[in-house]
């Protein structure tokens, strides 16, 4: 898999991915998690969680997999996946499976219109460890 995959989300990139910060709805903060992921992995090979095999650079992703995990119905089942991956093939398949539930109109339309705790201040399991 590569980053061609993702193409297929520019429509709802396009409208729900806020010009900056994470938007004043449910459905950007989502769109703008789940892009954020994708992008640190493609970019700079950041995971959301380091506690497993998965090795990754320095990075601010855990709060958003943890805001997915909280927020985000049917996100969880999916990000808890990281702890049984062993390469990076399998984690694009993660962020592709995650991709394919959330970014879609139908998901989308389906969530309260308020914006929900915030995506870049969220505790949770995940978490980036630094090893030396």
């Amino acid at each position: 898999m590569d980053w061609s995959y993702f193409d297929k989300f520019e429509g709802i990139i396009d409208k729900y991915m806020p010009m900056h910060g994470e938007g004043d709805t449910m459905a950007s903060q989502a769109v703008t998690a789940v892009n954020k992921l994708i992008y640190k992995w493609y970019n700079d090979g950041d995971v959301f969680d380091t506690t497993y095999n998965l090795k990754g650079w320095v990075n601010d992703l855990s709060s958003f997999a943890n805001w997915l995990a909280k927020y985000a119905q049917g996100a969880e089942d999916i990000l808890n996946g990281i702890a049984t991956l062993k390469s990076g093939e399998k984690y694009e398949e993660l962020l592709a499976e995650l991709a394919d539930l959330i970014l879609t109109e139908d998901y989308l339309e389906k969530l309260p219109t308020e914006k929900q705790g915030s995506i870049y201040d969220c505790e949770g399991a995940y978490r980036y460890i630094e090893n030396d």
